[in-house]
């Protein structure tokens, strides 16, 4: 059996030459493209927002958490909730938190419910409106993730 390969490939030696050529040139093109992405690496973006709500000694509230789990120091211009066009954000604490975040750093916003509800109802919305955590970056990019709709924040009671 294997002298029969062997000698089916003695006589076919173009075509055991095509066959190795391909299989270079596809390592090849594995190499080269893995090569890239280890070099685009230290300069990955990411940014990861959640929102929530927490029960204080003050009350009900909601908040929005901001976590930098790229490989690149990211600074944020915007941090809040979206409802539609608009981005909510809480004027009272936005120059005192965090907004150069380095590798691995997470900075945070509250919100009262009271001001968050009032907001929203001057805002004039249906219940079904969606209301996204949101963020952005000094580059223009936005991150953002689902956190409720109009209709279930209004539901919290403080």
């Amino acid at each position: 059996m294997i002298e029969e390969i062997i000698t089916w490939c003695n006589s076919n030696n173009g075509f055991a030459t095509i066959l190795l050529s391909a299989l270079t040139l596809l390592v090849s093109i594995i190499a080269i493209i893995v090569s890239i992405r280890t070099a685009r690496l230290p300069y990955k973006k990411k940014l990861i927002v959640s929102g929530g709500s927490f029960i204080s000694a003050g009350g009900i509230g909601l908040y929005i958490t901001a976590t930098n789990v790229g490989n690149r120091q990211l600074k944020i211009s915007n941090i809040g909730f979206q409802i539609q066009k608009h981005v909510y954000i809480n004027t009272h604490t936005i120059h005192e938190s965090q907004i150069i975040l380095g590798q691995g750093e997470v900075t945070s916003q509250y919100y009262d419910i009271n001001d968050f509800k009032k907001a929203i109802f001057d805002m004039q919305l249906n219940g079904s409106t969606k209301i996204y955590a949101y963020a952005k970056d000094t580059e223009g990019k936005e991150y953002k993730k689902y956190f409720s709709k109009v209709s279930q924040v209004a539901k919290f009671k403080q």
